[in-house]
């Protein structure tokens, strides 16, 4: 279990340490530690592990400061005192280079916490090294059962390979662009392709003319020309008509093909023949070089009623897409968009290659460049508006930032809705009751656990923040913790939905309670979750990832960096799991069992694993966000994070949200070998 994954929990000597994120070099790797302060990690543990990583100073701090560090771990057990398990000593300056020291040491199941600690030896003087970084550090048990092995589909037998029909139509792009979109094409080290070509219109006589040179030259290109610009629905149409192959693949003519797309995608159809679509991860490229690179998550239907995310490349059956009228003009500019909400209303048979398959070129006339096509982000908001009026969703559709979509799901008012919630301390509860109260949705209540000794307490902290007495419901919690509180206030609800709060919290976004219960009312999403906040403002939950099996909290700890992988809080992502605080319909919550309060501060998570065995989705929706009045519940309990592990392990073997390129030791998106 990588600590990179885990909180930091600080002494009382510490200064405010927190794994850095810096990607541009060695820190982005790497805990940083002061001189004079610690780092400790409270852990419970049934049996021995061990600890591991690399201490060692900064390459500059090396070169050009003087000095010695004396780097240790230690432990605390049972009876609270700190033992030393192992001290290595950084030399600054003319001791070598700075290789540091690889610590491996062996933490007795009594551990109640790891510390890290780091002191200079001898009189500090100004240039004197005073920091060192762990890189890595990790805690592993040798003891722990690694679940089933991954299980392998059976190769289907290998049939006729697919044709598979490029179409791109062609207006007016950058001559030298269409060239190399042309010879991506030709390039391909899978053989069964065509490239249909379709000219609409362009004004410039060289494009036509190597168009056909190159259709000349290979008889796998067809070529079309329309003497007066059609626009890109009508020529991706026409381009369709030109294509014999069972699936269709859409290039647009200033972009390229990595060599062995086409493979990747005829060795998957051969795996899965009874896919309808595939998508690709892709990249943004500017004078030749990737700029931005777009992992996308595998198949997340609500994240893209937001955000029109699976692009490029796409593959459609060809059959499909015909059924469903092709293209429509009055979609051009997000025509493809409009096309892919249309089909996917007929299928889910959809796969993700996660890797990178197509190149989408920056220049002043393309999408990718920047506002080249206004046009185009209209054309989306109104493809997606019209896919839910289709499918009976009663929602609003609002625009964000270029191509990202805040669908508003409208709420009855007369909904109801209970505030499930546990403490154990009334310290709080005011605070977040006041924002209770401020929200719109007029249809809800309050069901409180809360001990024994501290219920009375807890209530009049509610009614002091103005909620009536007849709104609440209170239950003496039962012995067992949190969640067992929790578990037992949910048994005590009674409305048609459950928010259900592991600590309390208050809202920050005027409608957060109906953006949520705008997504859990609908019969295929079992939870929705919204980014809570800790006290400081950095992220504590904003949905959990489990590539591995053992839960990562997606940016838990971040801080400036959360709209830029949230979409400025307007699109909804769809999660393996959401922590902290859910919405559910309470004929759900039954159904799928309720929480199973042995997993601790860990049963949101199983719930909602539950709940995705049953078909069901989950979904993040980040601009519904609150705050958390209470302490942050983001769990070390190595126990029960490895019986999660181990429960789930023959079904989460990857996570179908998270992209395999990402690391999975920790949860801000960093790439692997990052």
């Amino acid at each position: 279990m990588p600590l990179s994954a885990l909180r930091p929990r600080l002494t009382e000597r510490s200064e405010a340490t927190a794994w850095t994120l810096n990607r541009d070099g060695i820190l982005g790797r790497a805990l940083c530690l002061e001189a004079g302060t610690d780092i400790a990690y409270p852990l419970k543990l049934d049996r021995e592990v061990r600890f591991s990583g690399r201490v060692m100073l900064l390459p500059h701090d090396w070169r050009d400061r003087h000095g010695v560090l004396r780097a240790t771990v230690s432990l605390t057990g049972p009876d609270g005192a700190r033992r030393e398990l192992w001290a290595g000593r950084l030399h600054a300056s003319d001791r070598g280079r700075p290789r540091g020291h690889h610590v491996d040491c062996a933490l007795p199941a009594d551990t109640t916490s790891l510390a890290l600690h780091l002191e200079m030896c001898g009189e500090a003087c100004p240039r004197s090294v005073t920091r060192a970084i762990w890189l890595e550090p990790e805690i592993t048990d040798p003891g722990a059962d690694p679940g089933p092995a991954p299980t392998r589909a059976t190769p289907r037998p290998m049939g006729r390979p697919p044709l598979i029909s490029v179409l791109t139509p062609v207006h007016d792009p950058p001559l030298h662009m269409l060239e190399e979109a042309i010879a991506s094409v030709r390039a391909q080290t899978y053989a069964r392709w065509e490239l249909c070509l379709v000219d609409d219109g362009s004004r410039d006589p060289e494009i036509f003319a190597a168009l056909q040179r190159h259709a000349a030259a290979d008889p796998r290109i067809h070529l079309a020309r329309d003497n007066t610009a059609q626009g890109i629905s009508a020529a991706t149409n026409r381009a369709m008509q030109l294509a014999t192959g069972d699936y269709i693949a859409l290039l647009d003519h200033d972009d390229t093909l990595t060599e062995d797309a086409l493979q990747h995608v005829a060795d998957r159809i051969a795996a899965q023949p009874d896919l309808d679509m595939i998508y690709s991860d892709e990249d943004i490229v500017l004078d030749g070089r990737a700029i931005w690179v777009h992992l996308k998550p595998g198949w997340s239907p609500d994240t893209l009623r937001t955000n029109g995310y699976t692009c490029h490349l796409g593959v459609y059956r060809r059959a499909l897409v015909d059924e469903i009228g092709g293209f429509r003009t009055e979609f051009n500019g997000s025509q493809d968009v409009d096309m892919i909400l249309r089909l996917t209303e007929r299928t889910d048979r959809v796969a993700h290659l996660p890797r990178i398959l197509y190149h989408w070129r920056a220049h002043p006339s393309s999408t990718a460049g920047g506002d080249a096509k206004p046009y185009a982000y209209v054309a989306a908001r109104n493809a997606i508006a019209a896919h839910l009026q289709r499918t009976g969703q009663d929602a609003d559709v609002g625009y964000g930032p270029p191509g990202l979509y805040r669908v508003v799901h409208r709420v009855g008012a007369s909904a109801t809705v209970d505030l499930v919630l546990a403490a154990a301390d009334p310290a709080g509860l005011a605070e977040a009751a006041r924002s209770w109260r401020a929200q719109p949705h007029p249809s809800w209540n309050v069901v409180l656990a809360s001990p024994p000794e501290v219920l009375d307490a807890a209530v009049a902290e509610l009614t002091a923040a103005g909620i009536p007495q007849s709104r609440i419901t209170a239950v003496p919690a039962p012995a067992g913790g949190a969640a067992t509180a929790l578990a037992a206030a949910a048994a005590a609800a009674t409305a048609d939905h459950l928010l259900l709060m592991q600590s309390p919290a208050m809202g920050l976004t005027h409608d957060w309670l109906t953006r949520l219960i705008g997504y859990s009312q609908q019969p295929e999403i079992a939870a929705a979750g919204p980014i809570l906040l800790a006290p400081d403002g950095r992220i504590e939950q904003a949905g959990v990832a489990l590539p591995t099996g053992i839960p990562l909290h997606l940016l838990h700890g971040s801080r400036s960096s959360m709209d830029h992988y949230f979409g400025y809080g307007t699109s909804v992502y769809n999660v393996s799991a959401v922590s902290g605080i859910l919405a559910t319909r309470r004929d759900t919550y039954h159904q799928i069992g309720g929480l199973d309060p042995t997993f601790k501060d860990l049963a949101l998570i199983d719930y909602c694993l539950r709940a995705t065995t049953t078909g069901q989705r989950v979904v993040l929706v980040p601009d519904a966000r609150l705050r958390t009045t209470g302490p942050d519940l983001t769990t070390n309990d190595l126990p029960t994070i490895w019986r999660l592990r181990d429960t789930w392990a023959h079904t989460h073997t990857h996570d179908p949200y998270y992209n395999p390129n990402y690391r999975t030791d920790r949860g801000d998106f960093a790439l692997v070998g990052g």
